[in-house]
């Protein structure tokens, strides 16, 4: 099969410049006999080109056939398969990288956002945790700042050497009430009311020192005399209100 084909790579080329002699040939011809109307060549070039045009094409046709089916022909071919298989496989696999590529970063991001959300809820459920134990302490703390509340309104006698009689918080006003001794009223005017303030001002002190407190203890302080008679009040700007003649 190569000797076939080196073969006709010689007919080839040696029809292939036949063929242009003969055409160089009717050029000529037809330039003489424009000139000279007798004018006869010896040789038909016309048939000749023609042949060698004939030629020419069939030792090409059948060039390519057997050049084509030559070892090294089948050889390069299956190189080039080869080759072309190849890299066909290195996209195949480069696409099969890329495509796992995104799926890592898909997963990836799909837990990010799982592990936002879970943060999330967990941060959320901290702070109603936070805020229900601080709910709690607070209630607690204001249970035991009234228990002392009371307590310290229970001493104030004992405190005051009996100026003030007693003291305890009234459910009806939502305040302290203060009761002084009535030989305090025996004094003058300047010393009953000067007197009667600092009784208010203690029990202002008091609930101060122990709030906060229920919502149901106000700031308000009544001072009265042994007879239930008020002599002052906190006025509901909470300043001393004097009541006394």
């Amino acid at each position: 099969m190569q000797f076939l084909t080196n073969l006709l790579a010689i007919i080839l080329t040696i029809s292939f410049f036949l063929a242009i002699l003969g055409t160089i040939a009717i050029m000529i011809v037809q330039q003489r006999q424009k000139t000279n109307a007798d004018f006869r060549p010896k040789h038909d070039w016309k048939h000749f080109t023609l042949y060698t045009l004939l030629t020419f094409v069939v030792s090409f046709a059948l060039f390519s056939f057997t050049s084509a089916n030559t070892p090294d022909a089948k050889k390069e071919a299956s190189q080039e398969s080869s080759i072309s298989v190849r890299r066909a496989s290195s996209r195949k696999v480069k696409k099969q990288e890329q495509a796992a590529r995104q799926s890592s970063l898909k997963a990836i991001k799909a837990s990010s956002v799982s592990q936002k959300k879970a943060a999330k809820a967990s941060s959320i459920k901290e702070n109603k945790d936070e805020k229900k134990l601080e709910k709690k302490t607070r209630a607690k703390n204001i249970k035991k700042n009234f228990v002392a509340y009371k307590t310290d309104l229970s001493q104030l006698s004992s405190k005051t050497k009996n100026a003030i009689t007693h003291a305890y918080y009234s459910k009806i006003s939502g305040g302290a009430v203060i009761v002084i001794n009535n030989e305090i009223l025996n004094s003058s005017d300047s010393v009953v009311r000067s007197t009667v303030h600092s009784a208010w001002k203690i029990g202002q002190n008091v609930y101060n020192n122990n709030s906060p407190l229920p919502d149901s203890v106000s700031y308000m302080v009544t001072v009265q005399d042994e007879g239930g008679d008020q002599l002052a009040h906190t006025s509901m700007f909470g300043s001393f209100k004097y009541d006394g003649q």
